[in-house]
């Protein structure tokens, strides 16, 4: 949980120092499941099966086969690490230490992000020619950092930690300060959705599905009359005139970078249409544009795309069915534990943590991303919870494969 920000430098196959961590409890976690005579649940597993299989069929048929074999490996050992963190959090009192360590470690790390932009250490903040001043930290990709500092948001908000009030909302400033610093227009779209989702489930335990339903309405009808005010168009000139580095490189190039992810998408389904109905291999995308001259050559930055082009029709249903899998699962949580219970008090965060990333993932690839993942693993272990007990307490090891 602490080192998940440490993404660079990196390694053969794009391995980071987080993973050395990864590594060590997916084996704690084998030695004690065996050791415990416990019985592995593996949620997710049909999803992730396909989105493997349309990866591997892809892969070997495609340009590429060596990249797309390793992001297939890739694949297999992060879910691997899920699976392992879902039957750790299953114990009495161990979602509560992760969840934590979570929610502490990453205002911790906004702390120091924070104090080197104060004092001007760009070599602490990740600052690099190509990205302009947008704040990498150790992640070395703004996007990447900006999804990271809103799902700290929702697990600070979840745990309720740190436990001294003026300190928890001492962090809430520290990470959304983190994040401006990304300038990631995307991030904080998905943070004002999972805000918006918090307020809607709020209200609706409080004053009933009417008073729910008009939240986003009302919200709808703000927004659309603060852009008929100042149109979107007026507030990116404002933004690029401004002389304000952080304005100018978030609001002032929104237009710039609309237009480069609809060019981007066109590019990808041509590769689509070249390649094949079973895609063209994961990881294919921009070395693929590259070598094909395209004007714009990056990765698909859209989880649902790429699974498309990379992976074909059988990979696109794997992602959807994780998707489908996840909110059944994060429903029920919302059904289960509504007011939370001490190992996590506010349980709609983490809904709500899982939901940005869920709408981050029309622009990002965030299921590369290993905190996805432990959210989704989060969200399977606190889904098997029944009323009045937890799932894999001390007397009784956890048993079935849940898919």
């Amino acid at each position: 949980m602490a080192f998940q920000p440490f993404l660079h430098p990196t390694g053969p196959g794009n391995a980071s120092p987080v993973d050395v961590f990864l590594l060590l409890s997916m084996l704690a976690t084998i030695v004690w499941a065996a050791g415990a005579h416990v019985r592995i649940r593996a949620p997710y597993v049909v999803a992730v099966t396909l989105i493997v299989l349309g990866g591997a069929l892809a892969g070997v048929t495609g340009p590429l086969p060596g990249t797309a074999l390793l992001a297939v490996f890739q694949d297999l050992v992060i879910f691997a690490w899920a699976v392992a963190i879902t039957n750790l959090a299953s114990r009495e009192g161990v979602l509560r230490t992760l969840t934590t360590a979570w929610a502490v470690t990453s205002v911790c790390w906004a702390s120091v992000l924070v104090t080197a932009s104060v004092f001007g250490l760009t070599s602490i903040e990740g600052i690099v020619a190509r990205e302009g001043n947008r704040a990498l930290f150790t992640f070395g990709d703004p996007n990447y950092a900006g999804t990271y500092w809103i799902t700290s948001i929702f697990l600070v908000y979840a745990t309720q930690r740190p436990r001294r009030r003026w300190l928890r909302w001492l962090g809430y400033g520290l990470l959304v300060w983190s994040l401006i610093l990304t300038e990631s227009n995307g991030s904080v779209f998905a943070l004002l959705v999972g805000v918006l989702f918090v307020l809607v489930v709020a209200t609706y335990r409080r004053f009933g599905a009417p008073a729910a339903v008009a939240v986003p309405l009302v919200t709808v009808a703000l927004v659309g009359g603060l852009l008929t005010a100042m149109p979107l168009a007026q507030m990116q000139t404002w933004a690029r005139d401004s002389g304000q580095p952080v304005l100018v490189n978030s609001i002032g190039r929104s237009n710039g970078s609309s237009a480069q992810r609809s060019e981007l998408i066109a590019e990808s389904m041509q590769l689509y249409a070249r390649y094949g109905v079973l895609g063209s291999g994961p990881g294919s995308t921009k070395p693929l544009l590259q070598e094909g001259h395209y004007p714009y050559a990056k990765e698909a930055h859209d989880d649902y795309l790429a699974a498309l082009v990379e992976r074909g029709p059988i990979g696109l249903a794997g992602v959807l069915l994780l998707v489908t899998g996840a909110a059944v699962r994060a429903a029920r949580v919302l059904r289960t534990a509504p007011r939370g219970w001490p190992e996590l008090p506010r349980p709609v965060g983490l809904v709500a943590g899982l939901l940005a990333m869920a709408v981050a993932g029309v622009y990002y690839e965030v299921l590369h991303f290993r905190y996805t993942w432990l959210l989704l693993a989060f969200i399977a272990a606190v889904a098997a919870v029944r009323p009045g007990r937890r799932t894999g307490s001390a007397d009784r090891p956890a048993t079935g494969v849940s898919r």
